[in-house]
């Protein structure tokens, strides 16, 4: 799935590069990328062009229809995305529907230079998208394939690595309070999750253990603090920390939303495991540090949930 998902985004790179020649550009920001979601068009068939609130949609082309084996038809509509204020377009943005339930997912394509933030978004809406609706991943996939036009975007002809990954010392948090080494885990281990709706720790199954091996990967530091122990620092010399290492492109979840660890800033606070009451507390970031250090192999768990422990702190599932 991970490498899907990577195929996806460099294809909406290429989409949206390609389709975007004739007006003025600026990548969409977050906020945008949220209230664009809720946009609602009321027939998919005759409504090509569509204004909504401060966005404009406009679709020239028809939608691609898809007929798997399982006798579901599943639809894909594009459409170029305008704001109303400049006329400046953001992106795509897509229409996933099976027409014979009426079910639809329906969310933007970032430009190659929208933040990391939009693009954590964009990966995330893919994952639970296609948890809800099968085939959306693929068919969508495909769609911006067919709409793409020229080579690969400038990113991946540098050679940008694209991985979201821990080093094999990162301790994961099992389901019994206990830990284990990410380079140790095995499908099948139980480990803990952490529930948003429910707002408690779960348990999680690992499916999958991705490994990296016999590259150079740089890591990134993230070092915590409890708040609580910042009225009492200033009195003593001696005070307790923690620490986060991880590839910068990996996402963590902080009290403003998911960002990936190279754009975690010093103030942003994070979630962290109490070992004696089994609780998230809030710990706040005072010291961030871009490729502290290297390593040859680094590794990536799959479960069946969207978060686990690392080092005590909450991370995200990529």
């Amino acid at each position: 799935m991970k490498k899907l998902f990577l195929t996806l985004g460099l294809a909406a790179l290429v989409a949206t590069g390609s389709w975007a020649q004739d007006s003025e550009k600026r990548p969409i920001t977050a906020a945008e990328y949220e209230a664009a979601k809720k946009i609602a068009v009321k027939n998919l068939e005759k409504d090509t062009y569509v204004k909504a609130g401060s966005f404009i949609l406009d679709r020239s082309g028809d939608p691609f229809v898809f007929k798997f084996s399982d006798g579901t038809e599943r639809r894909v509509y594009l459409y170029k995305l305008f704001e109303t204020e400049k006329m400046s377009e953001l992106g795509m943005y897509a229409i996933y529907t099976t027409p014979k339930d009426g079910k639809l997912k329906a969310f933007p394509l970032p430009s190659p230079d929208a933040p990391g933030e939009v693009w954590g978004k964009y990966i995330d809406d893919l994952k639970y998208g296609e948890e809800a609706m099968k085939g959306l991943s693929s068919c969508i996939a495909f769609a911006l394939t067919k709409s793409g036009v020229g080579g690969a975007p400038a990113a991946a002809q540098e050679g940008e690595k694209i991985e979201y990954c821990f080093p094999a010392d990162a301790l994961v948090t099992l389901a019994n309070g206990t830990t284990k080494a990410i380079a140790s885990l095995t499908a099948g281990d139980q480990i803990q999750s952490f529930n948003a709706n429910t707002k408690v720790l779960e348990t999680a199954t690992v499916e999958k253990l991705d490994i990296h091996a016999n590259q150079s990967f740089a890591l990134t530091r993230l070092t915590l603090m409890d708040p609580a122990a910042k009225l009492t620092a200033s009195q003593s010399t001696q005070w307790e920390s923690v620490s986060l290492e991880a590839t910068a492109n990996h996402p963590v979840l902080t009290t403003s939303g998911v960002k990936r660890m190279s754009e975690v800033k010093v103030g942003d606070t994070l979630y962290h495991r109490d070992a004696q009451t089994n609780v998230l507390k809030p710990y706040d970031v005072f010291l961030t540090q871009s490729a502290v250090r290297s390593v040859n192999n680094v590794y990536n768990v799959k479960t069946d949930k969207a978060t686990y422990v690392v080092n005590g702190t909450l991370v995200m599932v990529k």
